[in-house]
């Protein structure tokens, strides 16, 4: 393939060999160190490729060898610049290619990032432009090796990270940052108590001496498993208490919403903006705007993709639509519909540790306000460490288990 190669930028002619004695002209040229390929008798007469530059200078041998020489075919890159030398434009268009594909390999076209979870893609996008890293960025400048110790310095939700160039492709990986786990002080003398009211389900004690029983209601606040252990001499002594205590409570929330409502709306004025996106730059050429002060925009750009790779070319379109407020009443089927969708949202954010087994909901109106009240029934663990003070100015006595028999 090489081979082939350099012959067609060397250029070769192909030839006939005519005359009494074309053996001699062969070895004339093997001796002078003259390339000869696809060499073929004919007849009398023999047929041969040779370089371009090899056959101008082998007629004169050929004279002294009793043959002729005549060419039938050229071929070659110089045969092809020669046919078109009177043709500048494609020459020059050809260059201007080569050129421009040199060029463009000096720069990052795409960059993929992979391995995020916590972190926000638009985020780490943002960090890594400012470190140099963007799509348009110049190859040559860029230090990889600084790029991820910048970051890895600067947000510490990421662990790991490496940054590889290959071609004008960047491929980002990172590996977050594990949470630290909370570590709990298990020889620190505490209580067990109720965090909120509720009815005992299921208790599950791991230390410490029990107070209450499976069935029983409490409040907040009450003590349920005691970190004072007595034993049979009438001794005491304080442990970590520790257990899960699952309970069955009741929690509310409520939500409310106006009758009258000013949203934003399409206007049905909407305007085009486009520009020409270079190598990360934004060339704007067509301009647009809406007699609004408020407006939603749309974006999005077209990129060729040649072979999977997207070029850093392409013409971006934001399309601005105007808002205008209105006013429109909601009636009660709306405006329920509304809270429960608000109320499923305080579901999942703020009773996440909790399995609700039931819900209860009552709507009212009050003076053109809606307000949904919702009374949640959950089943969770209830149970929270409370220390017990172990300093020199807290009376234990307090903490001490009455022993039968001893005053």
């Amino acid at each position: 393939m090489l081979l082939g190669l350099l012959r067609y930028i060397r250029g070769y002619v192909r030839f006939t060999i005519s005359g009494r004695y074309p053996e001699r002209f062969l070895n004339i040229t093997s001796r002078c160190g003259i390339r000869l390929w696809d060499v073929q008798r004919r007849g009398e007469c023999f047929t041969a490729c040779m370089y371009r530059s090899d056959y101008r200078r082998i007629r004169v041998t050929a004279h002294k060898a009793g043959v002729k020489l005549r060419h039938s075919e050229k071929g070659g890159l110089p045969d092809f610049v020669s046919r078109y030398r009177d043709r500048v434009g494609i020459v020059i268009g050809g260059c201007a290619f080569i050129l421009t594909v040199f060029v463009m390999s000096m720069f990052v076209w795409s960059i993929d990032i992979t391995g995020l979870d916590r972190v926000s893609y638009i985020e780490m996008k943002e960090e890594l432009r400012e470190q140099g890293l963007y799509i348009g960025a110049f190859k040559p400048m860029l230090d990889v090796q600084r790029i991820a110790r910048n970051i890895l310095l600067e947000n510490h939700d990421v662990g790991w990270m490496a940054v590889n160039l290959q071609g004008s492709y960047a491929s980002v990986e990172i590996k977050e940052e594990a949470p630290a786990p909370e570590v709990t002080d298990i020889y620190a003398p505490c209580n067990i108590k109720a965090k909120r009211d509720g009815v005992i389900l299921r208790i599950e004690a791991l230390e410490g001496s029990t107070e209450i029983e499976e069935g029983s209601g409490v409040i907040e606040g009450q003590l349920l498993i005691s970190g004072v252990m007595g034993d049979e001499q009438g001794t005491s002594r304080l442990v970590h208490a520790d257990a899960r205590i699952l309970a069955r409570t009741t929690r509310e929330a409520s939500f409310s919403v106006e009758e009258r409502q000013n949203d934003l709306q399409p206007s049905g004025e909407f305007a085009e903006r486009q520009s020409l996106m270079l190598f990360g730059l934004h060339l704007p050429y067509r301009f647009g705007r809406v007699d609004s002060p408020y407006a939603a925009v749309e974006s999005f750009t077209d990129s060729p993709s040649p072979l999977g790779t997207t070029l850093p070319v392409g013409i971006t379109t934001e399309r601005v639509n105007a808002l205008s407020y209105e006013e429109r009443l909601m009636d009660e089927n709306s405006a329920k519909e509304l809270l429960e969708k608000q109320s499923q949202l305080y579901e999942l954010f703020s009773l996440s540790d909790c399995t609700v087994e039931d819900r209860a909901y009552t709507l009212t109106d009050d003076n053109g306000v809606f307000t949904l009240r919702v009374t949640y029934t959950c089943i969770e663990d209830i149970a929270y460490s409370d220390p017990i003070g172990t300093d020199e100015n807290t009376d234990l006595r307090r903490y001490v288990l009455p022993t039968e028999g001893k005053e």
